[in-house]
């Protein structure tokens, strides 16, 4: 069975006007730039020092500097998709393209709220159909728990009686063993 996988991208022109509009730090950043004009061929180095630098930025968790990639005239389409695949290896949540230029932002770790609800992914039935198996599977745990639980408040007395047993025959075994005594012979 092929597995097919995607990355969602696109940012409204409009949007990413208004952004330099009311955010020109974006702009203002210590931004690395990279700029890529020819085949993917000859911008190799460009792109492995590029995916080198966003490593970086990640792991020292930098919210103040940025990387600036822009795409010229003469560049092809390998290109700005390899730049894309190197996002998404890097795990790169946050960049905003305007015109011709891509901004890459440092990750910021902050604590992760734990929510109440889970997520469903919709996509292929292949995908649903394996996220309903999962629930299924998690609420039959839950209800084998529960019924447990209230099995066990049910019948708890029968537990301490049969402890109680346990402690009076190892108690009444002791006792007799002392008073009788054996006849054995003994081999010199």
């Amino acid at each position: 069975m092929k597995e097919y996988k995607s990355f969602d991208y696109g940012i409204d022109e409009e949007y990413s006007k208004k952004i330099i509009k009311e955010k020109p730090k974006l702009i203002l950043r210590n931004n690395i730039t990279y700029e890529f004009n020819s085949s993917i061929e000859k911008e190799q180095n460009k792109l492995d020092s590029f995916q080198l630098a966003i490593r970086k930025l990640h792991q020292s968790n930098d919210s103040i500097n940025g990387i600036k990639v822009h795409f010229g005239k003469q560049m092809n389409y390998e290109v700005f998709i390899r730049v894309l695949d190197i996002q998404a290896i890097e795990k790169t949540n946050t960049y905003y393209q305007i015109d011709d230029d891509l901004y890459v932002l440092g990750n910021i770790n902050r604590e992760k709220v734990k929510s109440t609800y889970s997520g469903f992914r919709c996509g292929t039935s292949y995908y649903t159909h394996l996220e309903t198996l999962k629930i299924e599977a998690e609420e039959k745990e839950k209800q084998k728990n529960e019924l447990l639980i209230s099995f066990y408040k049910k019948v708890w007395y029968l537990f301490v009686a049969f402890i109680g047993i346990i402690i009076l025959n190892i108690f009444v075994l002791l006792k007799f063993n002392r008073n009788r005594k054996y006849n054995q012979k003994s081999y010199l």
